[in-house]
């Protein structure tokens, strides 16, 4: 596939350039070995967020089953938000 894309970082793509011609790639593979790249990390990213989600909410389950109704969720995500600050 041929493809044109715009507003492209003149030294990012110098450097990609420079890395295909070490390795003796097109520079359209290495651009799509970075593609590729890009993509997993993001999804990585995003996996990583919802394994962290679903153990603030399994946290969250036990402290409800623990402290009763004295417990509250708003009190706790507040003591998470102050921690991740320091």
């Amino acid at each position: 596939m041929s493809v044109s894309i715009k507003d492209v970082d003149d030294n990012a793509f110098r450097n990609l350039k420079a890395e295909a011609v070490r390795r003796g790639l097109k520079v359209g593979d290495a651009a799509t070995e970075a593609f590729r790249m890009w993509v997993a990390s993001k999804r990585q990213a995003r996996a990583k967020d919802r394994e962290r989600m679903l153990e603030a909410a399994r946290d969250m389950d036990l402290l409800r089953v623990e402290k009763g109704e004295a417990w509250s969720g708003a009190e706790e995500i507040r003591r998470w938000r102050d921690k991740r600050k320091r």
